[in-house]
């Protein structure tokens, strides 16, 4: 009877439990191939956009440094005599001897293209010396470009020949501050129009003259550039020519003698009425 009645429970056991399982289909390979895998965490970041950076192009150099010198033979510049070795040297001993950090090899004479037998004269020089050096040379570079523009610049003056005495010693201090420049300087003389004022007298044009001359000769080195051009109490023109750079006083009275010099085009052109 026992065991009659664990048969049974071991069949109701296994109809419930075991049965349904394995009357269920099993899955085929092709759908677990297909079975979707679960996607990687990934974390999305969003992409900045790259900005160019600024920087200065290259700088151009004449001269040629260290590793950029291509002969293996130099001559050597002497630090405390500036005059050429007789001698050459090799460009390896030379480099290999001298400080990199605080000196550099500089080649003074350009190349020779197609002489094989070219042996460049060289100096072995301080990094700050040499930036010094650059710095003076860019000052005095601007120093005449700035000369040059005061020399090619005109200023121009109209003044007429009534003027009043206090009127006209204002305006020849101005003329006397661009001669002083070394600018060029063109005065336009003319006559008041008809019934907007008196009209001057020959003397009082001729004291005009006299005063813008008189203010020409207090210049040093300061000339008639050309020569008072129309007629005296009408329409006329002077062309004035400041110091040059370094130039010493000049007779003024023994350059209106001469013929004046070839007048170049100015580069610029500034009117000033008075």
């Amino acid at each position: 009877m026992a065991s009659t009645h664990a048969t049974g429970t071991l069949q109701s056991l296994y109809r419930v439990f075991v049965l349904p399982a394995l009357s269920k289909p099993a899955p085929s390979r092709a759908r677990l191939r297909q079975a979707p895998r679960a996607a990687p965490d990934r974390r999305c970041f969003s992409a900045s956009p790259i900005h160019a950076v600024k920087s200065r192009a290259p700088q151009e150099r004449a001269q040629k440094w260290d590793e950029e010198i291509r002969a293996q033979m130099l001559y050597l510049v002497d630090p405390v005599t500036g005059k050429r070795e007789e001698e050459p040297r090799t460009r390896f001993d030379i480099l290999s001897q001298m400080d990199r950090k605080t000196h550099r090899l500089i080649q003074l004479s350009p190349d020779e293209p197609g002489n094989r037998n070219f042996i460049p004269v060289c100096k072995v020089m301080g990094k700050k010396e040499q930036y010094e050096a650059e710095q003076k040379a860019k000052k005095a570079s601007k120093e005449r470009k700035a000369e040059s523009v005061k020399v090619n610049s005109v200023k121009t003056l109209e003044l007429n020949w009534a003027i009043d005495g206090n009127d006209l010693g204002h305006r020849l201090e101005r003329v006397a501050e661009f001669l002083a420049e070394g600018r060029r300087v063109e005065i336009v003389l003319a006559a008041k129009k008809k019934g907007r004022g008196r009209r001057a007298t020959q003397a009082e044009c001729e004291g005009v003259l006299k005063a813008i001359y008189g203010t020409v000769d207090a210049v040093p080195g300061a000339k008639e550039l050309k020569r008072l051009d129309g007629k005296v109490g009408g329409f006329a023109t002077l062309v004035l020519q400041g110091r040059a750079s370094g130039q010493g006083k000049e007779s003024d009275a023994s350059l209106r003698d001469t013929p004046p010099p070839h007048v170049v085009e100015p580069v610029t052109s500034t009117s000033i009425v008075l």
